[in-house]
């Protein structure tokens, strides 16, 4: 069954099928509620077969993990700072937005997929934070509480920006989050750039 975290390289065959899968249930979540989607659909949209999903994933909560988990991992290659101080920058510098914008205007109604997404930002957080605290951070506030309130925070400005159509850029947005939110909580011993 899949699992993100590899050791060692996975076979290209494998990870193309993943994407493809990926991909056609972003380009689906455009049109309909996660809720309302089927496996089958998923498949048909990638052009995979319906016994080569369940080699892959056991549901379509699976399948949103996986994405979620690679949105994740490629986070992770940029600096705590960046993460915390230009969240909708990073995402825009992706390029492949047309996911992020499908799960961040869905239906959201669809309370399971948003609390997967919710619990993904919110555990990302949390480790950097337990991190910087092992180096000797002291956080004002505990750390679980930082990371559910800030990953909340993200989520909403970034969905309000992508129903909004980026009407404002990704960068003033940044700006916006930095006079909202007290940088203190996150850079305890420092002060952060700009």
């Amino acid at each position: 069954m899949y699992t993100n975290r590899n050791s060692g390289k996975t076979d290209l065959r494998v990870r193309r099928t993943r994407k493809m899968l990926w991909e056609a249930l972003a380009k689906l979540l455009e049109e309909r509620p996660f809720e309302a989607l089927s496996v089958q659909e998923i498949c048909d949209r990638a052009m995979v077969h319906r016994t080569t999903f369940y080699k892959h994933f056991e549901d379509k909560y699976q399948l949103l993990s996986y994405g979620l988990e690679e949105a994740r991992e490629r986070f992770a290659d940029r600096s705590y700072e960046d993460r915390i101080l230009h969240p909708i920058q990073m995402f825009e510098e992706f390029g492949d937005m047309r996911q992020f914008h499908a799960l961040a205007t869905s239906d959201r109604e669809c309370s399971s997929m948003h609390s997967m997404i919710q619990k993904y930002a919110c555990d990302s957080l949390r480790e950097d934070l337990l991190e910087a605290e092992s180096r000797g951070a002291r956080f004002p506030v505990p750390v679980d509480i930082i990371a559910a309130f800030y990953s909340g925070a993200v989520s909403s400005l970034g969905s309000w920006w992508l129903k909004n159509d980026s009407s404002v850029s990704a960068k003033e947005m940044d700006e916006y989050l930095g006079r909202l939110i007290n940088k203190d909580a996150f850079f305890p011993n420092e002060s952060p750039k700009k």
